[in-house]
């Protein structure tokens, strides 16, 4: 639904109009919940709030901070060590490395600019980067992450439903999950209250039905491939005849 729709459904359904449920107001409550559904969206690992960030290479930088939009997961590093091809960082912790990393001719003495040769480690909301030196490279690093959705700031919209991503680098909602959304910041509403007003059947349903809801966004790809893998068999013993 677009931002106008639910505005005018979630005012009828708390009898209110645009003086006694402001604009303003309904934002605040849209934005706590809409901050609620990615977490739960992420949880259905179907990647649908994932988006390439990328950011310039410095000469000598190894910390790199993460997107302020972040949602929790990195899925993928790459980066342009070389100027001009894409190669995928793996994963480090420092525990895993058993001599010092700590100044730059340590890191360039154990770690190169090759593929399988350069690694990342995370740690207070950036990556640190391990390989050969680093040059200037713009948009030189891109970062697989899960983003949060951008924020709804108009209410007046009428024709752009919220599902629509506002731009190549920026997620909506999935359509599936408004009228949940709007059902929360019902919820919030009448909880907010002075004096609370009671709650739906509907409403005190809300979280079974926002777990249905959610389980419409699972299962992306119905032609999806699942291959399973046997030990090998020197390890399979006599695959259970003997019993």
């Amino acid at each position: 639904m677009t931002p106008e729709k639910f505005a005018t459904i979630t005012r009828y359904k708390t009898r209110t109009n645009s003086t006694s449920f402001t604009d303003s107001e309904m934002l605040v409550y849209m934005s706590a919940r809409q901050d609620e559904l990615a977490a739960d969206i992420l949880k259905v690992d179907e990647d649908i709030l994932l988006i390439p960030q990328f950011t310039s290479l410095v000469a000598d930088q190894r910390e790199y901070p993460f997107p302020s939009d972040m949602l929790s997961r990195v899925k993928r590093i790459e980066a342009k060590l070389d100027s001009v091809n894409w190669i995928k960082l793996n994963e480090l912790d420092i525990t895993q490395h058993d001599y010092p990393i700590t100044l730059e001719a340590d890191i360039t003495k154990y770690f190169t600019n090759n593929e399988g040769e350069a690694y990342f480690d995370i740690m207070r909301k950036a990556i640190t980067i391990y390989s050969g030196t680093i040059v200037d490279v713009t948009n030189g690093l891109r970062m697989w992450i899960n983003t949060f959705p951008t924020a709804i700031g108009d209410l007046t919209e009428a024709t752009t439903d919220m599902s629509v991503d506002p731009s190549v680098y920026t997620h909506g909602i999935p359509r599936e999950l408004h009228e949940i959304w709007s059902r929360g910041v019902i919820i919030d509403f009448k909880s907010s209250r002075e004096k609370p007003i009671p709650l739906t059947e509907r409403e005190l349903r809300y979280d079974l039905d926002k777990r249905t809801a959610l389980q419409t966004l699972t299962h992306g790809n119905l032609d999806r491939e699942i291959i399973g893998h046997l030990p090998p068999a020197s390890a399979r013993g006599d695959d259970g005849f003997s019993y």
